[in-house]
Order: C-alpha cells, then sequence, then structure tokens
C-alpha cells in the first residue's frame, strides 16, 4: 500500500483510497519521501571526493612549507590545515580500505601519509630541540676561569693586559691586572673594546632571540604532532566501531 511505501500518514479522516484519487496530496508525501534518497545520494557522491581532497591538502603541506613558508607557518593557517587533514586522512583511508576492488591497496598511500607527517613532524622536534639547547649552554657560559687567572698568572705583564682586555669585551666587566711593574692597574676599555663589546653584546641577544624562536618551533611542532596523531586514531577507532555495531545489526 502507498501507505506503507511512504511511511507517511494521511491525514485524519482519509485514507489510502484518497491518497491514490488525489495526485495533489500524493506528490508532496512522494517527495517527502524521496528527500532521505536524494541526500544520502548527493552524501555519497561527496564522500567518493574525499580522497582526492585528502591528497591535494597533503601536496599543499609538502609544497608550502618549501615555496612559502612565512605563509603556511602562521598559527592562524597551519593549525586548521592540520585538523582538517587529520580528520580527512583516516576518513579516506578507511573508505578506501572498505573497497574490494583493487583500489583498496590505495590505503596503504593514506598510511604513508600519517607515518610521512608523523616523522616530519618528530624531526622539526628533535632538531629545535637539540639547537635550542646548543644555545643554552652557549648562553649559559661565563667568565672562563682560565682568564681570569691570566690578569695574575700570565708570563708578561702585556699578556695579563690582553687577559683584562678579552675580558671587557665579552662580559663589559672592567677588572684590575698585574702590570709590568707587578703592580694592580685597572684596566681601561679603549673606543674599540666598547665596539667590540656593543658587537658581542648584539649577538647575544640574537642568539637569545634564536632561541626563542626554537623553542617556539618545538612546541608548535609537539601540538600539531599530539593533534594529528590523536585525531587519526581517535577517528580511526570511531570508525572500526562504527562499522562492527552496523554489522551487529544486521545480523
Amino acid at each position: 500500500m502507498l501507505r506503507k511505501k511512504l511511511s507517511v500518514q494521511p491525514p485524519k479522516g482519509y485514507t489510502a483510497s484518497f491518497i491514490s484519487f488525489h495526485p495533489s496530496w500524493a506528490a508532496p508525501l512522494r517527495r517527502q519521501a524521496e528527500k532521505p534518497l536524494l541526500l544520502h545520494a548527493v552524501y555519497l557522491k561527496n564522500m567518493k571526493k574525499l580522497p582526492g581532497i585528502t591528497v591535494f591538502i597533503w601536496f599543499f603541506f609538502l609544497f608550502g612549507y618549501r615555496l612559502f613558508p612565512e605563509f603556511l607557518k602562521q598559527d592562524m593557517i597551519q593549525f586548521p590545515l592540520v585538523v582538517l587533514l587529520s580528520v580527512f586522512l583516516p576518513v579516506s583511508f578507511w573508505q578506501v580500505a572498505a573497497n574490494r576492488g583493487k583500489s583498496k591497496y590505495l590505503a596503504l598511500f593514506f598510511l604513508g601519509i600519517f607515518i610521512v607527517n608523523v616523522s616530519f613532524l618528530m624531526v622539526i622536534m628533535r632538531g629545535s630541540f637539540a639547537i635550542q639547547q646548543q644555545l643554552s649552554d652557549e648562553l649559559s657560559t661565563g667568565m672562563q676561569p682560565e682568564l681570569a687567572e691570566y690578569l695574575v698568572t700570565a708570563v708578561t705583564g702585556n699578556k695579563r693586559r690582553i687577559a683584562a682586555q678579552l675580558i671587557y669585551q665579552r662580559h663589559g666587566v672592567v677588572l684590575p691586572f698585574k702590570n709590568e711593574s707587578d703592580a694592580y692597574t685597572l684596566y681601561e676599555p679603549t673606543k674599540a673594546d666598547k665596539k667590540k663589546f656593543q658587537e658581542n653584546f648584539f649577538a647575544r641577544n640574537d642568539l637569545k632571540i634564536q632561541k626563542g624562536g626554537f623553542a617556539t618551533s618545538f612546541f608548535t611542532a609537539t601540538l600539531l604532532l599530539a593533534a594529528h596523531v590523536g585525531l587519526f586514531i581517535a577517528l580511526l577507532v570511531f570508525l572500526i566501531l562504527y562499522e562492527e555495531r552496523g554489522i551487529r545489526r544486521e545480523t
């Protein structure tokens, strides 16, 4: 009967025979019943495009970091794209793997994309952390004890004066040294010494800025790795459980 096919009840007081003899009422009911089928067809059609969109986003990342890294590394652009790729990647992997034809082997390609992404982020984290540690060690080094001892223990007064000069150029500290007469004299820096100290001072500040940049890079890569791996695994587990639930319903 038409009522069972459409699963829509006619107005109160009317029977299915009314629908059969009144097309003006039957047509809207048919359209209402066919609407979910049309939406489902559109959904399936768009889902077939998802693997291609995923590959496009991944290649955009791959070449974007080489061609325009300053644009792509912005947080407002980088994080949304990573989240989008992290969502599309497991769904595309599952969709291709579910095919029974030869195309199911393409799922290995999407799995390879995931492995490459994780490896790339781990390389960035490792490199940023290593350079950050090197810069920290260089910035934390103070005055060398051997150089400070040369102010007194050097063989000649000229060498003791050079030790005081080097200390000022590196640290900006004026110290006394033993002169030729074995008397202690406060070192007086020249204009060249002051210029050298300024150069070393600004170079030290540049190292601090570089250290902060590598620390930010390490933190960003850590967040991206956590988001990418977390979303991939979470969605993959969800899809597995969803399919098992569907199989149980059918059985």
